[in-house]
């Protein structure tokens, strides 16, 4: 059965909206991060921001236990139930800010930075808080409502940056990570009601919503998991390095895998809905999923390349001089991205198709290695590289994850390991083959500025990237336009088709 061409459509211009919106708070957050790292902290205090900050999305997962997804997945709903998810959410928000109340100070006193406590405990009242609109959120993603979900959060991240931005300019230089965050849930709470409007009923019953609860439980605690090991590293480097080390680290991970995070969240928010209304479709469910894949390397892998040949140069624009230092590790963590970008989207198939149990597989398996690995190679490394030991971490131990997931993956739906790479393949092959004209624009500039040697090695590097997916894989700037303005369905459909084949 063809899935009608309005459902297509709709995908597409959700996933188009979603990616504006991904890249326009993308670009946001990039910019408050330049304007405060050139201008307002030191390494050092970017360091201490990030033992506290680094934990927000660990306690964001733990507070919702993926009760949201379990809104969005299940077709059984009633008021009844949905009031009881909300209140089960409002119990563990409470029981969480608690916890932090006592525990927090106790961290910051082993890190050696009681402002720590403070900050993870103000962060807690956010979490409280964002009961106020988790519910009619869920709604509307299940709904597809990318585009209003869109604009709201592009809204309240213009709220986070004149928040962080502004703190920090005013002299609270840990603080503004922080209170930029309280804005922006603020501002999406009032969005999203606004669209939404939703009140809860006073209704509470564990039993009929255990469904749910069973659900929410598999998806969160492979988010939680994937937090503590995706996190694991920075108490590493600062209780091995220092401070300063920690944010020269932080800003290698930041300018890489966080950006690849943030590119790739276009295809998990657009993913799990999607994959879900495809789980009885199994042809359909395999085309979309090589789509994303393909989809999301096209928008990884010009970012990752120019990152890998020009590290010292983007970490010096980006961030400013001092963070060129952290070049080395910058590049070990570009091999990791182009992984991460394919492995973003692999839960979201997982759970839409009802196994979140397998994600969590994967996760353990990563929740073991990586850890492991950043203690043992801060130990033994840490001497000759320092902070970089962690990162050559990442590199040797995440390929292992990988491996377990996609394999997981795969055998779900029946795809073979060498359909699935020879479908997405050429892409990092056409980056491979740009890579030389990049690493030439560099070799011939060396006593250039930063920017205007960013300028030259990015637009040399991507104009040949381009030149030559638009000749072997039938992908060019224009058909990628065309999608986002909504003229073809082609984003959601594998760019399969070689201009020599047209």
């Amino acid at each position: 059965m063809v899935e009608p061409s309005h459902s297509k459509t709709k995908i597409s211009k959700g996933l188009a909206w979603i990616g504006l919106a991904s890249t326009l708070v993308g670009l946001l957050d990039l910019a408050a991060q330049v304007i405060i790292l050139h201008l307002f902290i030191t390494a050092e205090d970017y360091g201490i921001a990030a033992i506290a900050v680094t934990l927000f999305p660990l306690l964001d997962q733990a507070t919702d236990l993926g009760l949201s997804s379990a809104v969005i997945q299940r077709d059984d709903h009633s008021p009844e139930k949905i009031d009881t998810v909300f209140w089960m959410n409002v119990i563990m928000s409470g029981f969480l800010f608690a916890v932090l109340a006592v525990t927090a100070p106790i961290y910051a006193r082993w890190q050696g930075y009681p402002v720590v406590g403070s900050m993870l405990i103000v962060y807690g009242g956010k979490l409280v808080f964002q009961n106020s609109y988790f519910i009619p959120a869920a709604m509307m993603r299940r709904e597809l409502r990318f585009k209003e979900l869109s604009v709201i959060r592009v809204i309240a991240n213009v709220a986070e940056f004149a928040g962080k931005v502004g703190f920090a300019a005013i002299g609270w230089r840990v603080w503004c990570f922080v209170l930029g965050a309280l804005l922006r849930v603020l501002i999406t709470g009032i969005g999203v009601q606004i669209c939404h409007p939703w009140r809860p009923g006073l209704h509470f019953r564990p039993r009929e919503a255990r469904a749910y609860a069973r659900f929410g439980i598999s998806t969160s605690a492979s988010q939680i998991i994937y937090q503590l090991y995706t996190n694991a590293d920075y108490p590493v480097v600062s209780k091995l390095f220092g401070a300063t080390a920690l944010g020269l680290y932080r800003a290698s991970y930041e300018l890489i895998l966080e950006l690849v995070k943030t590119i790739g969240t276009v295809f998990v928010e657009m993913g799990f809905p999607t994959f879900a209304r495809l789980r009885t479709k199994r042809a359909q469910l395999v085309e979309q999923f090589i789509a994303f894949t393909r989809q999301c390397l096209v928008a990884v892998v010009p970012f990752v390349l120019v990152n890998l040949i020009a590290a010292e140069s983007t970490l010096s624009v980006a961030w400013g001089p001092e963070y060129s230092a952290a070049a080395t590790a910058a590049r070990i963590l570009c091999i990791v991205g182009l992984l991460r970008a394919m492995s973003q989207i692999i839960p979201p198939l997982l759970d839409g198709i009802g196994y979140p149990g397998l994600t969590l597989v994967y996760h353990l398996v990563a929740a073991v290695v990586l850890p492991t690995l950043f203690t043992v190679c801060g130990q033994v490394l840490g001497p000759k590289l320092g902070y970089v030991s962690v990162a050559v971490a990442w590199a040797v131990g995440y390929p292992i994850a990988f491996a377990v997931l996609a394999g997981l993956a795969l055998r779900r739906i029946g795809l073979s390991s060498i359909a699935y790479v020879r479908r997405i393949v050429g892409i990092p092959l056409c980056a491979a083959m740009a890579a030389p004209a990049g690493w030439l624009a560099n070799y011939l500039t060396p006593g250039w500025a930063s920017t205007p040697r960013l300028a030259l090695v990015g637009a040399v590097t991507l104009v040949t990237l381009f030149t030559l997916l638009s000749y072997f894989q039938g992908i060019s700037p224009r058909r990628i336009v065309r999608a986002i303005r909504g003229k073809t369905d082609s984003l959601a459909e594998p760019f399969d088709t070689p201009r020599g084949g047209d």
